[in-house]
């Protein structure tokens, strides 16, 4: 007996969500490469086609980037959704931005002035 269309998108349902929970319970840390799509298929006793599909259900949550010659990858963050939080580093590089714009501004008006004083001359 065959699995109908719809039986067999579940399954791919139900693999990506196992693999989707996987992720957030941190078994796969963000940048890491997920198994081979092989070993996914044996994991849940389905075809690789069947594996693939629930990776390419994960690629459209934004869970996980695929890279066409080295496999399927978890994403820092998924796709569109913003951070609770910026990290300490984003924080120390804001700021420093910030100083530079200042920085800028204080140059950009001194040249005003320099070119106001050599225009008079």
């Amino acid at each position: 007996m065959t699995p109908t269309s719809d039986a067999s998108r579940r399954v791919n349902e139900k693999i990506a969500d196992d693999l989707q929970r996987d992720i957030e319970a941190g078994d796969y840390a963000p940048g890491t490469k997920l198994p081979a799509v092989r070993s996914i298929a044996e994991r849940f006793g389905v075809a690789p086609g069947t594996a693939t599909k629930a990776l390419q259900l994960l690629v459209q949550r934004g869970m996980v980037r695929p890279d066409s010659t080295r496999g399927y990858f978890v994403r820092a963050q998924p796709e569109g959704q913003a951070p609770d939080e910026p990290s300490a580093e984003f924080t120390a590089i804001m700021r420093q931005i910030e100083m530079i714009q200042a920085h800028l501004a204080c140059l950009d008006e001194r040249l005003q002035q320099v070119e106001q004083t050599r225009g008079s001359d």
